[in-house]
C-alpha cells in the first residue's frame, strides 16, 4: 500500500510521487501555487543574486508595459474604488499619530510650494509613522547660515 501524507497547504491526504520522496504538497494547482510562493519568498530573503535578477526582470517588464496599471485601473473601477476606500481607512487610523503632517509621501514629492533658498542647512532625521515610498527619509531642515 502506498504511503499517504497530509498536504501542508490543503491538509488533504495524498500519495507522494516516487520521484520526489520528500514531497510535502499535493498536486492540486492551489497547493502548488502556495508551495512556489513560499519557495520564492524564502529564495528572495536569502539569495542576493536571485533578488537582483527578479528586480531586473520587473524593471524590464515595466519598461515593456508602461501603461499596464493605468489600463488595469481603467478596466477595473471596482478595484480602484476598493483601493481608495482601503487607503482612506489607513489614513484615518494614522491620523491620530500624525495630526500635523501630510500622511502620504511619494518619491521626490515636495511638501510645500515654495523652493528652499540657497544656503547651508542641517538635516536631522525625524521619526514618524508616515507612509513613504522606496527609500524616503523624513528630515527636518534647520538653517545653519544664510550664505
Amino acid at each position: 500500500m502506498a504511503e499517504r501524507r497530509k498536504c501542508k497547504h490543503c491538509c488533504q491526504g495524498f500519495s507522494p510521487r516516487p520521484q520526489n520522496p520528500d514531497q510535502q504538497y499535493c498536486l492540486e494547482k492551489a497547493c502548488q501555487r502556495a508551495r512556489k510562493r513560499i519557495w520564492q519568498r524564502r529564495k528572495l530573503s536569502v539569495d542576493l543574486d536571485y533578488r537582483a535578477n527578479q528586480s531586473a526582470a520587473r524593471i524590464s517588464w515595466r519598461g515593456k508595459n508602461p501603461d499596464y496599471w493605468s489600463n488595469y485601473r481603467a478596466k477595473n473601477p471596482d478595484y480602484v474604488e476598493g483601493n481608495r476606500q482601503r487607503q482612506q481607512e489607513r489614513n484615518r487610523r494614522r491620523r491620530g499619530q500624525n495630526t500635523d503632517r501630510t500622511l502620504i509621501a511619494k518619491m521626490d514629492a515636495s511638501m510645500s510650494e515654495s523652493s528652499i533658498n540657497p544656503g547651508r542647512y542641517l538635516l536631522s532625521r525625524v521619526e514618524g509613522g508616515l507612509i513613504a515610498k522606496m527609500d524616503a527619509l523624513l528630515v527636518e531642515i534647520n538653517v545653519v547660515s544664510g550664505g
